[in-house]
Formats: C-alpha cells, sequence, structure tokens
C-alpha cells in the first residue's frame, strides 16, 4: 500500500523552514504520494504513515504543551529533514532529536558528513528545482534592481557590503539585512518571504552571497531561490556547490574580490543575462525537487514498518553558557570602576567644551557686540539658482577633510543641489580651505556661514537649515562623503513615501569597515539605541514643526531628533540602498560619545515617556 505523508514544521518558527516543508509537500505529491501538510499535532506511529518533520531544531522544542517523554515518542515516530549547518547550537539541537529518530535527511552534505562521523546513517537530499518558486518563468524583461542581498546581519557580511557600496553606488541595490535575535515568523519590511520573495528575485539582476561566518559551505537554497527567478549569483568562494558550475551557471570571488567581481558583471547585462539563463535551465532541466526525493521516498517508505528493539536514548544537549553572568561579584565591581571612570571622562570633556564656548562667546561679544555673529560668503551662481535639495556640511577642525565632503556634493546626480557649509568657528585652516574651494567653482551654488563663536554641532545644523532654500535638507558632517547618486535617490524616497519627515540610506564606514543606518524604522528598535546616523534628507517644515537640534546635547542631537519625530507620529523612510561613506579616525563622533551614555538614556525616557522604553 502506498504510504500517506504527514508533513510537520513549527508555525512558530521562522518562516524559513515553512516555505522548505511547503516545497517538500509539494513535491512528494507531485510523485503521487498523499500527503497531509501542514500536519497537526505531534508525529505518532500508524500504519502505511511517514512523519516528516522539517527543522526539528524548532518544531519540538516549540511544542510548549507537551512533555519530554511525548516529544521523544514523537521523534522516535519520525523521519527528521535537517537545515542547519554544523557548528550551530541549531544543529546540536536537532541532533538531539534526530539521533532517536527513524531515518535524518538533511540538505547539508556537511551536516551529513557530521552525522556520519558520529555514527548515524544519514541522506542528502539535493535541493532541486520547483515550480512554486518559479516567478520568472525564463521569460526575459525588465529588471529594476540591480543588486539584491538577502540575509542575518554578521559583523562579516556588514565588513564586506560596506567594500561593495563603495563599488556599485551608481547602481540601483536592495540590500535587506534582519536582525536574527528572535525568529523571523512573520514577514518584515527588511525581511521578505515566500512570493514576495520571489517577485524581489525575479527583478534583481543579480543576488549577491555573502557567508555568515568564514565556514565556506555553499548557501544552496538561497542560491536555488535566486537562480529559479533568474537573478545571477555571486558569491563568496564556497565549497560543494556541484553539480553547479562557477562561471557556467554562477560566478565566484574570494571576500577581497567579491565587490569588484559584483561591480564588473553589473556593467556586461549580455554576459549575466546567458550566465543567469544557463543556470536556470540546467535546474529546470537535470535538478527537480522531484527527481531529487524520489529515490529518498523509496527509502523513507520502508520506516513505516514498526521498528523493533529498545527504546534508544537521545543524543545529550551540548550547549554551553559562555557568557559571565552579572551576579559575579568581581566582575560588578570592575563594571561600577568602568562606569565611574566614563561618567567621569564625559564630565571632563563636557567641562572643556563649555570653557571653550563661553570664551568665544565673550569674545565675539566684543568684536562684535553679537556672540552669535556669522559672517556669510556665497558663489557668484547662488543668487537666482532654485534648489530641489539644501546639504548642509557642519564643519569644525576639519580642514583636512572637509574638501573631500565638499566635492562628493559637487559630483552629485539627477537633482538641483545648493550648499551651506557652517563652520562653528574651527582653530585650524577650515575656513581658507572652504573659501578657496568657492573661488575655483564659482558655478555651484555655494554659501558658507563661519561662526564668530562656536556654539555646538546641533546649533550649527539650526543655523544650516534656516538658510536652507528647499524643503528637503541633507546632512552632511565634513569628515564623511555622499556618493553621486545619494540625494536622488533619497529624494525619490521621500517623494515616494510623503508621510516620512526623513529618508535615510545604507553608510558604508572606512577605516573601520562595516554598515551604519542599515536598518528600516522601527520605533521598538530605535528604543534599545539609536541605529540611525545623522547622514539624513529631513523636510524642513517638519525639523522646523518638532523644533529642530537640541543643542545642549552633545553627539546625540540625531538621536533626540529621531525620538521627537517618533514622539510627534512621524517616522523614518529607509532606502535599501548605499547613499555614502562614514570616515572612522581617532576625532570622529563615533569614538566619544558613547564614553557615557547613563544619565542620557535617563533623560531621553524622562522626555518621552510614552516610548516603547519597557520593549528595549
Amino acid at each position: 500500500m502506498t504510504p500517506k505523508y504527514h508533513i510537520y514544521v513549527s508555525p512558530l518558527g521562522n518562516v524559513f523552514m515553512t516555505e522548505i516543508a511547503a516545497v517538500v509537500a509539494a513535491a512528494i505529491s507531485d510523485l503521487g504520494y498523499e500527503t497531509v501538510y501542514p500536519a497537526a499535532g505531534l508525529p505518532e506511529d500508524g500504519p502505511n504513515r511517514v512523519n516528516l518533520v522539517v527543522a526539528p531544531h524548532e518544531f519540538f522544542p516549540l511544542q510548549l504543551n507537551h512533555t519530554k517523554d511525548e516529544l521523544q515518542r514523537a521523534a522516535e515516530a519520525s523521519v527528521v529533514l535537517g537545515v542547519e549547518q554544523p557548528g550551530t547550537s541549531w544543529f546540536e539541537l536537532g541532533y538531539h532529536f534526530a539521533s532517536v529518530s527513524r531515518q535524518i535527511v538533511d540538505i547539508s552534505p556537511y551536516a551529513v558528513a557530521e552525522l556520519q562521523r558520529r555514527g548515524y546513517s544519514a541522506t542528502h537530499l539535493q535541493f532541486g528545482y520547483h515550480r512554486s518558486w518559479d516567478c520568472w518563468h525564463g521569460v526575459p524583461g525588465a529588471r529594476p534592481t540591480d543588486l539584491l542581498f538577502l540575509g542575518a546581519s554578521t559583523a562579516r557580511r556588514e565588513e564586506i557590503l560596506s567594500s561593495v557600496g563603495t563599488a556599485v553606488w551608481e547602481f540601483d541595490c536592495d540590500i535587506r539585512l534582519f536582525e536574527h535575535d528572535r525568529p523571523m515568523n512573520v514577514p518584515r519590511a527588511h525581511f521578505v518571504a515566500g512570493e514576495d520573495k520571489w517577485r524581489l528575485l525575479s527583478s534583481a539582476r543579480v543576488l549577491l552571497n555573502i557567508h555568515r561566518s568564514e565556514v565556506r559551505y555553499f548557501e544552496w537554497i538561497r542560491v536555488l531561490e535566486a537562480v529559479i527567478n533568474g537573478a545571477l549569483v555571486v558569491t563568496e568562494l564556497s565549497s560543494d556547490y556541484g553539480p553547479l558550475i562557477p562561471g557556467e551557471h554562477f560566478l565566484t570571488a574570494s571576500k577581497d574580490f567579491i565587490a569588484a567581481q559584483t561591480a564588473s558583471i553589473l556593467m556586461d547585462e549580455p554576459l549575466r543575462a546567458e550566465i543567469a539563463s544557463s543556470a536556470y535551465d540546467f535546474v529546470r532541466q537535470n535538478l527537480t525537487l522531484e527527481t531529487m526525493l524520489e529515490p529518498i521516498c523509496d527509502q523513507l517508505n520502508d520506516t513505516t514498518k514498526t521498528r523493533s528493539g529498545t527504546q534508544r536514548r537521545a543524543a545529550p544537549l551540548t550547549l554551553q553558557k559562555t557568557v559571565p553572568t552579572s551576579s559575579d561579584p568581581v566582575l560588578e565591581a570592575a563594571l561600577d570602576v568602568e562606569r565611574r571612570v566614563r561618567v567621569r571622562i564625559k564630565e571632563l570633556l563636557d567641562s572643556e567644551t563649555d570653557l571653550v564656548q563661553s570664551v568665544e562667546a565673550l569674545q565675539a561679544t566684543l568684536l562684535y557686540s553679537d556672540r552669535n555673529h556669522v559672517e556669510s560668503f556665497t558663489t557668484p551662481s547662488w543668487s537666482d539658482f532654485v534648489p530641489e535639495v539644501s546639504v548642509i556640511i557642519t564643519c569644525y577642525n576639519y580642514s583636512g577633510f572637509v574638501l573631500d565632503a565638499i566635492e562628493s556634493v559637487f559630483a552629485s546626480t539627477g537633482v538641483r543641489v545648493e550648499l551651506i557649509v557652517v563652520d562653528d568657528h574651527s582653530q585650524d585652516d577650515s575656513v581658507e580651505v572652504i573659501t578657496s574651494c568657492m573661488g575655483r567653482a564659482p558655478w555651484f551654488p555655494m554659501k558658507l556661514l563661519a561662526r564668530a563663536a562656536n556654539a555646538g554641532l546641533g546649533a550649527a545644523r539650526d543655523l544650516g537649515i534656516r538658510h536652507s532654500r528647499s524643503d528637503r535638507v541633507f546632512m552632511l558632517d565634513a569628515d564623511n562623503a555622499i556618493f553621486p547618486t545619494a540625494l536622488r535617490k533619497l529624494a525619490f524616497t521621500l517623494d515616494e513615501e510623503p508621510d516620512a519627515a526623513f529618508a535615510y540610506g545604507i553608510i558604508a564606514k572606512i577605516g573601520q569597515p562595516g554598515l551604519l543606518s542599515q536598518f528600516p524604522w522601527h520605533v521598538e528598535r530605535l528604543a534599545r539605541a539609536n541605529y540611525i546616523d545623522a547622514m539624513a534628507m529631513l523636510r524642513k517644515k517638519v525639523c522646523e514643526e518638532v523644533g529642530g537640534y537640541d543643542a545642549s546635547l552633545r553627539g546625540w542631537e540625531d538621536y533626540e531628533l529621531w525620538l521627537r519625530v517618533a514622539d510627534h507620529g512621524y517616522r523614518g523612510a529607509f532606502l535599501h540602498d548605499f547613499i555614502g561613506t562614514y570616515r572612522v579616525h581617532g576625532e570622529s563622533l563615533l569614538q566619544t560619545v558613547n564614553i557615557d551614555v547613563s544619565g542620557l538614556v535617563d533623560d531621553f525616557k524622562e522626555r518621552y515617556r510614552l516610548f516603547p522604553w519597557d520593549q528595549s
């Protein structure tokens, strides 16, 4: 009698697991077997019944209303399909239940080899093409997204993406990183699943694949999803990619050269389309999921027979706690000393800044009878220009960097831009550098506002906003830079989302590779910490409505403004693309503002009592 397949997956786990379970169920059904998907309850023995549990590391632990003995019996009645890589806690958790199962199948050859090394029989399921994932169908057409990245955020991935960003800024990118501190059980703005993912892949020319860690395993499912939907895969060097062939079905490069490889293929559409079509044709003709599953189902049919013998003991869990607890008195004492040192350093820096500002304000009053005296300089093209975007660069003792920031604005394309530079009474030759640049570029509408006394970053930004002539104002610090396409892309984002107070995009750090502003707007995420850099395009009228920057804060003006924007019912619009670079160096704010934040956080909680702080 033909067995009946009951296919289980936890609805509380990652959507990714549900996608695998659904396509496996569809392929088994295509082979002529009766399937029950999703199967309810726990697996149990029965005549002519195959219980296939997808992602055992999630399915069994998330059965919260069952005892350990009940889960053991359910595992013994099951065939498990593993999806996790060795070396992770998830693999060990799945192995704990797989060790008593009737048979083990895994989508990773690494996992199969590790299970066999531990003395267990395991079968590798080579994933392949299935029509339910195909949103492209091999029909040529427009692909508006040049480069797509989908994956969990790790430090390694962000480091490599920062180098990619500086190489592909001229293209339209869609970078979707998500934090993996909780199961991704529902789609979000930065995490797509199902039909939305297939459509997104079918609209992309290239999918970039970066390994989570230094382990070079081939991310088969991610690659297959892209191939099925006509996107060319550019991946890091990997192993076990057969039967696919590098150069014929996908492109590969080391992490040091993957940015150049990606930019190169984006500039050669005929070659990109040729390789993508070759990969699609190959998997559709030679690597269908039904074909891969057929011999495995022949094996699984034997598991319908009742197993004889004594009950096996599950392999022990080997998860270890490696983080020291806060109850350690020695650790607590050390942390207390560190906190007190940080507080004292912050107090000294603030006192020094207060003294400098007081002295300079007194000097300005004596010289100009106005502590807020500002000298203004403009280029000849300033007066009659009508801008679509106003860029404000704030500068204080950054003569070695400010020219790079200015020239990056000069290179902007696709939008009418004016530039306002506010020098906050630099003690170096910043003003001379800026005025010299203005003399060499009379064609660019530019204004320099030179303060006679330092007033701080917040006051400098507000001064620039008051002199701006566009409703869209972009903030840029003097040691950073933007890509030529950044302003056009951000302006378009604001046009597309008229209810947003500001728009921001992904920033590549240089000097200390990584990313800033890489996650979408989310109030609960903002309550945990600031993750949005000041480099953003604001609506001037909203900025004025909420009161501008708080000049009393030093280094936290942008965070407080985002909190105030949210408190007024507004939000930020996220551009899933690269907009510029953030230079990390010894004098950058990123190195100093985090000296002590405890008092600021308490102040923010007092200011914005309705904010979801309890969820932080």
